[in-house]
């Protein structure tokens, strides 16, 4: 059975927008700041929107031991708690509300 999509006032669209710029952003900075030693786990991160929340994440085994183990050096950079480190730098309601305006302006 197919799932019933949701229809998504233009604010509503927007602000999905701005909620998916800001998970993309959050993702990019904790691929940063990720320990990196082939990139293979870096490449496992996702970003899923659904209606008004948005989950970033890596699936990678080796990554969320990375994230979890504050014991482990990083000699070639990078750091534990590089996905919560990342989505607090986030300002993810500037970047939603950014995202809107713009969203808006087109129409």
């Amino acid at each position: 059975m197919k799932m019933p999509t949701p229809i998504l006032t233009l604010m509503e669209q927007a602000a999905q927008e701005g909620l998916r710029g800001a998970a993309k952003a959050t993702l990019k900075r904790a691929r940063e700041l990720s320990p990196t030693d082939t990139g293979d786990s870096d490449k496992t991160g996702f970003v899923v929107v659904d209606d008004l929340t948005a989950q970033v994440g890596f699936t990678s085994p080796i990554s969320r031991i990375q994230h979890e183990d504050l014991d482990n050096e990083h000699p070639d950079g990078g750091q534990a708690k590089f996905l919560e480190t990342a989505a607090e730098e986030m300002f993810t309601g500037q970047t939603v509300a950014v995202g809107v305006g713009k969203r808006l302006a087109r129409g």
